[in-house]
C-alpha cells in the first residue's frame, strides 16, 4: 500500500496548534514532530511522555503525517493551506510554512524498513531478552534467555528505551511464580508478557490507546501466552473491576503515575508492589509524595542515565 507523506516546517511556537489540527483530519493515525516541542503531547493521558530534559531549542519543528494513497494530492494540499492560516489567525507565527510543505507518495514497507534497522536484538538484566519479530528466526544468541518477540507497530515499547528497561529488570527481582500483575499503559505488553514468562500466571495489560491495545494483542499471541495475558483497552485502571493484585506496573508519565497511586493502591493486596517509571530523577518528589499518600513505601529506587523507576510496596 502506498500513503501520502506530508511534512511542514513551522515555527516552534505553532507546532502543537497545526498538529493538533492535523491529528482531526478523519484519515490521520499520527502526527510526528521532530525539534522543538515546547508543550504537553497530543496524547498524555494515553502515556505518551516528553520531557524538558529532551528539548532541542530548535526554531523550527517539522511536522509529519501520512494520509492514504486515494486521498486527492490537490485536497490535502487545500486543506493544509486551511490549516496553517486558521493557526496564524489565532495568533501564532507560519512564516514560510506554505512554502515548506513537501507531499510525495511513498510504500508502507519504506518507513518500515528505516526504523526496523535500528531494532536489533537486546539482552535486558539477568535473564531477558528482546527479539524482534522479524529477526526470531536469524537470532543467534548463545546464552538461554528468555525471549521476548515483539512487533512494535505504532505502539510504545520496543524495549530500547531505559524505562522500558528499568521495569524489565524490576519484573525480573519482583515477579515469583503464579502471582497476579497488572500492566497500566501496556503500549507493546512488552512488561505484561515479561511478566508471563517470568512466572506470572494472571496479567492484566490495559491501554486507553486503540492501536495499542491491537498490537498488544499480537503480541501476546505470538508469544504463547494469551493463556495468561488479558489485553483490555481502558483509562489506567477504570477497565479492572478485580482487586487482590501482587504487582503493577506503570511505564507512563509522571502526573500519570501521581494519579494512578490511589487506583493502584485499590487494586493491590496488602503487601503488593507498584512499579513506575516513565519519568527523570529530578521529577521523583512528587511521585513520591502521592505513593506515600496512598500507603505506599518506596523500596527500590532504580537509575539508568537520568531515567528512574521506582519500586513501592503498598503498607498495611
Amino acid at each position: 500500500m502506498r500513503w501520502w507523506q506530508l511534512t511542514v516546517r513551522v515555527p516552534s511556537e505553532s507546532a502543537e496548534a497545526l498538529a493538533a489540527l492535523l491529528q482531526e483530519w478523519p484519515e490521520v493515525g499520527g502526527v510526528a514532530m521532530e525539534g522543538d516541542v515546547s508543550t504537553a503531547p497530543l496524547h498524555p493521558e494515553w502515556g505518551e511522555w516528553f520531557d524538558d530534559s529532551l528539548l532541542t531549542g530548535a526554531e523550527y519543528v517539522y511536522i509529519q503525517v501520512y494520509l492514504p494513497e486515494m486521498t486527492p494530492e490537490a485536497e490535502i494540499r487545500e486543506r493544509i493551506e486551511d490549516a496553517l492560516t486558521a493557526v496564524e489567525r489565532s495568533g501564532l507565527a507560519v512564516t514560510d510554512a506554505l512554502a515548506s510543505v513537501k507531499l510525495r507518495l511513498v510504500d508502507e514497507s519504506e518507513w518500515d524498513s528505516v526504523w526496523k534497522q535500528d531494532f536489533e536484538p537486546i539482552s535486558i538484566g539477568r535473564r531477558l531478552r528482546i527479539v524482534p519479530r522479524w529477526r526470531a528466526d536469524v537470532d543467534n544468541a548463545s546464552d538461554e534467555r528468555i525471549a521476548l518477540r515483539l512487533e512494535p507497530g505504532m505502539a510504545f515499547g520496543t524495549g530500547m528505551h531505559e524505562t522500558t528497561q528499568l521495569c524489565l529488570e524490576a519484573l525480573e527481582d519482583w515477579v515469583q511464580p503464579g502471582r497476579r500483575v497488572l500492566d497500566i499503559g501496556c503500549g507493546t505488553a512488552i512488561l505484561a508478557i515479561a511478566a508471563a514468562k517470568l512466572g506470572a500466571t494472571d496479567v492484566t495489560a490495559i491501554d486507553i490507546d486503540p492501536v495499542a491495545v491491537d498490537v498488544a494483542r499480537e503480541n501476546v499471541q505470538d508469544n504463547e501466552v494469551s493463556d495468561r495475558v488479558r489485553v483490555r483497552q481502558g483509562d489506567l485502571l477504570t477497565a479492572v473491576s478485580e482487586t487482590g493484585f501482587d504487582l503493577a506496573v506503570a511505564n507512563i508519565l509522571r502526573d500519570i503515575v501521581i494519579a494512578l497511586a490511589p487506583q493502584a493502591a485499590a487494586k493491590l493486596r496488602p503487601g503488593g508492589v507498584l512499579i513506575s517509571s516513565g519519568y527523570v530523577d529530578t521529577q521523583a518528589p512528587p511521585i513520591e509524595a502521592a505513593l506515600a499518600e496512598a500507603g505506599f513505601r518506596v523500596a527500590q529506587r532504580r537509575r539508568r542515565g537520568d531515567w528512574l523507576a521506582l519500586v513501592a510496596v503498598k503498607e498495611g
